[in-house]
């Protein structure tokens, strides 16, 4: 989490500044990227495969976590690049173990989240096989919390991608503690910032 918070940090001292400087760095960051670019032309990113419904039933281990961004600022691509390539760490230091802590999906939609011992229940209500699309709820004390992921599958792994803005506006809405940190307020501006970064998780069987 810390790891997530410093690149989150320097995000937000780039969204702190003015809409016009900002736009600046992302041209000259474009500009400097185009120098130093081969003349090849870019591979074709591979289209996303949306598994059927029948496959996501039973259970799936964790893998590893993941991020990606779809928005077009330099800065902010270059940051949540600097993050995937330290989530091992970040997944070590947070007590995520692969092939030990897994999901366990039944026919019905519930959903059974177990990580070193500690179980939590979920509830998948529709799956979408054109969009991958799938609504999640949860319960957070006496309250239900809803949100969407994306499941795609890459292989034999299954990823499950949310929206990073969705999920602060979450954080912020139900935990008690939310507006007395003032690094999480400071992140959430910067994931409301820059839309299009998303954060998740990889399954496999």
């Amino acid at each position: 989490m810390k790891h997530f918070i410093c690149i989150l940090l320097t995000l937000c001292a780039v969204a702190c500044s003015q809409q016009a400087s900002a736009q600046s760095l992302d041209d000259l960051m474009r500009g400097l990227s185009s120098l130093f670019s081969t003349q090849e032309p870019a591979s074709e990113t591979p289209k996303d495969i949306y598994p059927p419904l029948d496959e996501l039933f039973g259970r799936f281990k964790y893998d590893a976590l993941a991020i990606d961004y779809s928005g077009d600022s330099t800065l902010a691509a270059l940051a949540v690049s600097t993050l995937e390539s330290q989530l091992a760490l970040i997944a070590e230091k947070a007590g995520f173990v692969v092939g030990r802590d897994y999901v366990d999906v039944t026919d019905d939609g519930t959903m059974v989240i177990v990580r070193d011992g500690h179980k939590a229940q979920a509830y998948c209500s529709s799956y979408d096989n054109q969009t991958g699309k799938a609504s999640i709820m949860m319960n957070l004390g006496e309250q239900s919390v809803y949100t969407t992921t994306t499941v795609t599958k890459i292989d034999s792994r299954y990823r499950l991608m949310f929206d990073a803005t969705e999920l602060f506006a979450l954080m912020a809405k139900h935990y008690s503690k939310f507006q007395d940190n003032t690094t999480l307020q400071m992140a959430k501006g910067v994931i409301d910032a820059y839309p299009g970064i998303r954060v998740g998780v990889i399954l496999r069987r």
